[in-house]
């Protein structure tokens, strides 16, 4: 869970409720929530209750689950630092830092004096004003710079057709198991993320691996289609409509009730039915920015509801929506306090210093290496160009590094660069698309 500080803390021993570098830096050493389990006998949902929200499991002596989760992560190659950290509060700038590319695109040992941020290449090197200006249509990879760059396929066309062809950092991976745990645990997620950031290639992903895993989970999905927040635009998701998709998906010949009351226990039977079947349910709703707070309101009241014996959840919730969303979601909002005290909300974040290694992959995806498409100096000026000006109180620079629009920006540099008949996309290139 992600959780936005309002308060002081200290970092080093954090409440209960604060999430904890556990997660981060096990993804950083490739030690999964399984492994985590072998290691220390505890449940995968324990484990990650434990990363995300600091909750020790009960029943467990804490210093012998410490030292052992220390002494998994130090055989995984954790440095002191590591694990010296392991239990303070989540630290993004670390992870951050952590993964820091030390080489450029062609392998080559980066000068460790060279600045992380991308240096001033001419007039336009400046963040733009505004964010359209950054963002470009669908580009598609031409035949000219098909045969100029000997490319069969356009490795940046952010198609992903198998879990192979999908990029995982360390953020993904946490995200990843979010989604995981709303769908085989009952819990209640919220995914957010921009417009390209990757939530349709996540939930595809988590389909996938429902199949592949051979999971007894059972997904529902209302239809959001024409849905919006108000009735003037479109047409409001209510919880009638949900109670009737969870009804049709478990036995699509029932006859819906009528009233709120009849589909709340025909919807509560089917559950607990299927649950007693060895079955687990997700509830998903993509767009989920457009909920109305009433609805919010209404499924997390249904989350508490459809408990098996009062206890075991047999409904969990994933909603997908874009940022919108966590302006509904704050604690400053009285309207839906119930809801943000009991909703997981994790994010997808730029690229940002994960992008050489972004591109490096996309690029072996075509089975070529990155330095034989650009060189370093263009890796800094596509960082440059996806950051924004956004006006307000005071003028922040925003990171636009999400996988659609690096995309769309390098096809578009590999298509000048072949118009241009230069060998490799150069931090010029990039500033002439």
């Amino acid at each position: 869970m992600t959780l936005r500080l309002r308060r002081r803390i200290d970092v080093t021993a954090p409440p209960p409720g604060v999430r904890i570098n556990l997660g981060s830096v096990a993804a950083e050493l490739g030690v999964s929530f399984s492994d985590l389990q072998r290691a220390t006998g505890a449940s995968r949902g324990a484990l990650f209750n434990l990363a995300a929200a600091g909750h020790w499991p009960a029943g467990y002596d804490a210093k012998d689950l410490r030292q052992r989760i220390e002494q998994l992560l130090a055989e995984r190659g954790g440095s002191a630092d590591q694990i010296a950290t392991l239990w303070h509060a989540y630290d993004r700038t670390r992870v951050r830092a952590a993964s820091t590319p030390t080489t450029d695109a062609r392998g080559h040992p980066l000068d460790p004096n060279r600045p992380t941020t991308r240096p001033s290449v001419g007039p336009r090197a400046a963040p733009a004003p505004k964010d359209t200006d950054m963002l470009l249509a669908k580009q598609t990879l031409s035949a000219e710079a098909r045969k100029h760059f000997a490319l069969f396929t356009n490795p940046f066309d952010g198609e992903v057709t198998c879990s192979e062809e999908m990029f995982v950092n360390g953020e993904i991976r946490f995200v990843r198991e979010a989604c995981w745990q709303a769908a085989t645990a009952g819990r209640f997620v919220a995914l957010v993320g921009e417009s390209g950031s990757g939530k349709t290639t996540l939930l595809a992903d988590l389909k996938e691996r429902i199949t592949t895993d051979r999971k007894p989970t059972l997904v529902i999905e209302p239809s959001v289609l024409g849905m919006e927040e108000s009735e003037r635009t479109g047409k409001r998701l209510k919880a009638g409509d949900i109670l009737t998709a969870i009804v049709l998906s478990l036995s699509p010949a029932a006859k819906v009730g009528q009233t709120s009351e009849r589909r709340t226990r025909q919807a509560e039977a089917l559950l607990a039915g299927s649950t007693t079947a060895g079955n687990s349910h997700l509830l998903l709703i993509e767009e989920a920015h457009a909920l109305p707070v009433a609805t919010l309101k209404h499924l997390k009241r249904l989350h508490e509801r459809m408990r098996l014996h009062g206890r075991k959840p047999m409904l969990g919730i994933l909603l997908l929506g874009q940022p919108e969303l966590l302006d509904t979601l704050t604690e400053r909002n009285h309207e839906v306090r119930e809801v943000v005290q009991r909703v997981e909300v994790v994010q997808l974040h730029p690229l940002d210093h994960d992008l050489p290694s972004y591109l490096q992959f996309r690029a072996r995806q075509a089975g070529r290496e990155l330095g034989t498409l650009m060189d370093a100096d263009a890796i800094d000026a596509l960082r440059g160009r996806l950051t924004v000006l956004r006006q307000g109180v005071r003028n922040s620079a925003v990171s636009l590094c999400y996988p659609l629009a690096v995309n769309n920006l390098v096809t578009a540099a590999l298509n000048t660069a072949a118009q241009l008949g230069v060998p490799l996309v150069t931090a010029d290139v990039v500033q002439a698309v």
